[in-house]
């Protein structure tokens, strides 16, 4: 937790070999299989979400421990970036702010 928290400080305060171990940490994270993305996605966006996108990367620009990002295009022809959250990540960190609360 404590290097996810400072991967997200301004990285020019910091000396470049922490820098490129946190660089290291975050491309090192897990990717969600397609199939249980595909789940997440129907979940909160409906199980026609596809339809409302023109395009879709199932391979993710980016990945962290809370989540992946997908790059995409919309119907307009404008680009996004979807942000899908891995299940029961929500549950743990509400776990983690309780023990937090308790100290």
């Amino acid at each position: 937790k404590l290097g996810q928290m400072i991967s997200m400080t301004d990285e020019t305060l910091l000396p470049p070999e922490i820098t490129d171990v946190l660089d290291r940490m975050r491309r090192g994270a897990d990717v969600m299989p397609s199939q249980q993305m595909e789940k997440v996605i129907a979940q909160e966006l409906g199980q026609e979400w596809r339809s409302l996108v023109r395009d879709f990367e199932t391979t993710p620009i980016a990945a962290a421990s809370i989540g992946q990002v997908h790059a995409g295009t919309r119907l307009n022809g404008e680009r996004y970036a979807m942000k899908v959250q891995y299940p029961g990540v929500a549950d743990s960190i509400d776990s983690d702010l309780d023990n937090l609360r308790r100290i």
